[in-house]
């Protein structure tokens, strides 16, 4: 049986094929409203054979800021895929990171993003989700982004369709940009040490802990 954590953990990363943004079989109601309406037209148009249609459909989400931010990072993730890519002045700014922790045949994995929004997902199933939450966590999800921004800037985006396989003992932290993932990870011991890594993990343990004091998981 799928975990509600098993089941959103593909959703933090802004990088959802073409016919699960939103999904095909499920539109709902709120596909009729931007930005998800955005998306839909973009799929229509590639449907149609217009790609010049879609690529504006997708521009108009792709302004960082101006949405939430896993919609601008899809947004960004389709744009790249028909060859367009981000002006180098956004094109590796941190709009989101994702701290994962490989842990009994799962992973536990924190989000936060920089218009908004902590998730929390534990491997065993519960789920943290925070929108709107108190100064801690809006403090510590910035000092966790800040962190993230500063490896980013000294790695290259992650080039590979899917992310490596992580051992237990290992950590990874995914940087989400306009210009794709960029990633990090290795054993613990050696990212607590690591000059560069160590002020990451540290923003990332202190945004995990004030999520358990605001919503412990059940």
């Amino acid at each position: 049986m799928t975990t509600a954590a098993e089941s959103l953990l593909p959703l933090l990363f802004g990088d959802r094929p073409l016919d699960a943004w939103p999904p095909a079989a499920e539109p709902g109601a709120a596909a009729d409203e931007l930005p998800w309406s955005a998306f839909v037209e973009a799929r229509q148009h590639l449907l149609d054979g217009d790609q010049d249609l879609a690529i504006r459909s997708w521009a108009s989400v792709s302004a960082v800021g101006a949405w939430e931010s896993r919609h601008t990072l899809q947004a960004w993730h389709f744009l790249r895929e028909v060859g367009v890519q981000p002006d180098e002045s956004i094109a590796h700014q941190v709009l989101g990171v994702v701290a994962e922790v490989a842990v009994d045949g799962g992973h536990d994995a924190l989000a936060a993003y920089r218009a908004g929004g902590v998730r929390y997902l534990n491997h065993a199933g519960p789920v943290v989700v925070v929108e709107d939450g108190p100064p801690q966590i809006h403090e510590f999800g910035a000092r966790f982004l800040d962190a993230a921004q500063a490896v980013a800037g000294q790695l290259g985006p992650w080039a590979e369709p899917t992310l490596p396989d992580l051992p237990v003992g290992h950590s990874r932290f995914t940087m989400l940009t306009p210009s794709g993932p960029h990633l990090g990870q290795g054993p613990d011991e050696v990212l607590r040490s690591d000059a560069l890594a160590a002020p990451l993990f540290d923003a990332a343990t202190r945004l995990l802990v004030a999520v358990y004091e605001l919503s412990p998981p059940t």
